[in-house]
């Protein structure tokens, strides 16, 4: 198994997929891999939940990657997304990894809150690049949940997208279609995403490239509501400085003054008027700039 692994692994070079610098096999088999210094996508999104769909997006580039190659990854989840130094959200653990046109046989992953229909159903049903599809899009409802949980400061530990643990309990409603529930941060469009993720025949599931589009739809969207928020919030904060410029200078023109004073009040007016242009001037050119405060993605 370490050896199938790093045969798969060592070939791959993408910025959405953990590199492999190297393996030992003597004695205690081990990696040498690129380190996620900023942990696993759960971890990372409890933080950073604006980040749900461009995460995502970056992760479908990955599986993308390998989908083209014949690789199928065969154990797709929260934990197995990972984010670079570079902040990046990569894929890892390629231990079930398996090549689509093998007849070797593949082995099956025991994350059963991701696994897809017909891996549960058949011993010899082989893991496909539809099951990684399907498998995709239950870390979706796995971000939601985590993401959700953040938002309403609850405790995020229990994310797996079937609210039952039980491996029995999982399998009968999956190999029957069903989904979990929907969330309440999950909209109609998304959700519609889900179930073409996740349909019951693999032969109608997406293919991953239109699961890369759609992510791309919406990561986009998210970074235009943040912007759009970034904006108003600026704008309104750069008015309040103007107007408060204007009130103070007119309590200055009003008071009894000598000409002087008048004229150094006036002076003081435009300053501090300037001065509040110029603050408009910065705030909407950094709220102008593309992804603002956040990370670049591909």
């Amino acid at each position: 198994m370490f050896r199938r692994e790093v045969d798969i692994w060592f070939g791959f070079s993408h910025p959405h997929v953990i590199q492999l610098f190297g393996a030992c096999h003597v004695g205690r088999p081990f990696f040498v891999c690129e380190y996620a210094t900023n942990g696993t996508l759960v971890s990372y999104l409890r933080k950073n939940p604006d980040q749900l769909w461009a995460k995502l997006h970056e992760a479908a580039l990955g599986v993308q990657y390998l989908h083209a190659r014949g690789v199928v990854h065969s154990d797709l989840k929260g934990n197995n997304i990972v984010i670079g130094s570079d902040f990046k959200a990569k894929v890892t653990d390629f231990g079930l990894s398996s090549i689509e046109s093998s007849e070797a046989q593949p082995l099956v992953s025991a994350a059963w809150h991701w696994l897809a229909p017909e891996c549960f159903s058949a011993a010899n049903t082989r893991p496909t690049s539809a099951s990684d599809v399907y498998s995709l899009g239950m870390c979706i409802v796995e971000a939601l949940r985590v993401v959700e949980a953040a938002r309403a400061g609850k405790d995020t530990q229990f994310h797996l997208p079937w609210r039952v643990a039980d491996r029995n309990a999982v399998k009968y409603h999956a190999v029957r279609g069903e989904l979990p529930y929907k969330l309440t941060i999950c909209d109609n469009n998304q959700w519609d995403l889900i179930k073409r993720m996740c349909a019951l025949n693999p032969e109608e599931r997406i293919k991953i490239s239109t699961v890369v589009d759609e992510f791309d739809t919406l990561a986009n969207a998210s970074i235009g509501n943040q912007t759009e928020n970034y904006i108003e919030t600026s704008a309104i904060g750069s008015v309040e400085s103007v107007s408060r410029a204007i009130s103070e200078a007119r309590e200055m023109l009003v008071r009894p003054q000598g000409s002087t004073d008048r004229r150094d009040a006036v002076l003081s007016l435009y300053v501090s008027l300037w001065d509040s242009l110029e603050e408009v001037k910065v705030q909407l050119t950094k709220s102008l700039l593309p992804n603002v405060g956040l990370s670049s993605a591909d």
